[in-house]
């Protein structure tokens, strides 16, 4: 097992000549954390390479049917579309895993700064989650439901555990993981919430924006999709987008809040959940970024990363957890009442 993660390498020729790119097609890798992704170019035309290290073919072609279903609900942003090989597939078997082509989005990355950028990302994700909810849960690669948010390669978290110990990681950190691990988490308050297919990894870096007037033009990156709870893609904006980690969150918070709850209804129950599944989010979030260790495909760094900000989740949910339940309550309850 490996603990450095090497860059990416290019993808062979033949890789690209399965589309019927040029010999001289230009490529460019980007940054990723699950998966080798590439920006590829020939003559003024760009389209997005990715080959998936922790999907099979089979789950990429659920991605493909959920991408395709996305696209006829009407979403006011646009979704990835995977190109066909020149074979008719849409995808090739490559020794690192699944490739897929994606024609190009126009787009930057949003400023999550400011409560107005903050609100239209809550907009686009409760218009997202509208629309995954009508997708079965045959047509997304996971089923968190069943798995929750654990890695194949993580079968045993005890193990884990000991195994991050010999490796260096401080005893304070992986008894807290254990410790966490053994508890019910997403069987507490999330037991009875309702459930769907949803993105499970909304942040900045999978979002693109008009960069005029910051309005959200496309979701990105659906490797994650699968069956959950459905305020967890919530859950994941308010940890991906910051709102939680400056001086003013709470007026943060109910920004995004805002935004969200103008277009999918927020549930008293899923409110007060909330802060239980943030700290079942990071502690998921340690146990994936394990197995990719685990594999080779991620650095130790990045788990003890990982470990760091479980702790400093417990610590502020521990701190705010209370207001943060009572804000999204009150907004929930706000906009409902119109």
């Amino acid at each position: 097992m490996s603990t450095e993660h090497s860059p990416a390498a290019p993808p062979p020729p033949w890789l690209l000549a399965c589309w019927g790119m040029p010999p001289d097609a230009r490529i460019a890798a980007t940054h990723g954390t699950n998966n080798q992704t590439f920006v590829t170019m020939a003559g003024s035309a760009r389209w997005v390479l990715r080959i998936s290290q922790n999907l099979t073919a089979a789950q990429v072609r659920a991605e493909h049917r959920l991408l395709a279903r996305l696209r006829r609900a009407g979403l006011p942003f646009a979704v990835p579309e995977p190109v066909p090989t020149l074979s008719g597939d849409f995808l090739a078997e490559t020794a690192a895993g699944p490739a897929t082509l994606t024609k190009w989005l126009p787009g930057v990355r949003p400023d999550l700064s400011g409560e107005p950028a903050l609100e239209r990302f809550g907009t686009a994700i409760g218009q997202l989650s509208v629309a995954l909810g009508g997708v079965p849960r045959q047509d997304a690669p996971h089923d968190w439901l069943t798995s929750p948010h654990v890695h194949p390669a993580v079968p045993d978290v005890g193990e884990l555990c000991a195994e991050l110990a010999r490796a260096g990681i401080g005893s304070e950190l992986t008894r807290l993981l254990a410790g966490f691990a053994q508890g019910a988490w997403l069987t507490g308050a999330g037991a009875a919430l309702p459930v769907q297919v949803v993105h499970g990894d909304l942040a900045a870096s999978n979002v693109l924006a008009d960069e005029r007037t910051g309005k959200v033009t496309a979701m990105l990156d659906f490797e994650i999709a699968g069956a959950d709870l459905r305020v967890q893609d919530l859950v994941v904006g308010l940890k991906h987008s910051y709102a939680l980690d400056a001086p003013d969150w709470q007026r943060r918070t109910v920004a995004l809040a805002r935004g969200y709850c103008g277009a999918r209804e927020l549930s008293p129950a899923e409110a007060a959940a909330i802060p239980e599944l943030l700290l079942a989010r990071a502690i998921g979030t340690v146990i994936w970024r394990a197995g990719r260790w685990r594999r080779g495909q991620a650095g130790l760094a990045e788990v003890t990363e990982r470990l760091d900000d479980l702790a400093a989740a417990f610590r502020w949910l521990t701190a705010h957890g209370g207001e943060l339940r009572d804000l999204m309550q009150q907004t929930a309850e706000r906009r409902a009442s119109g």
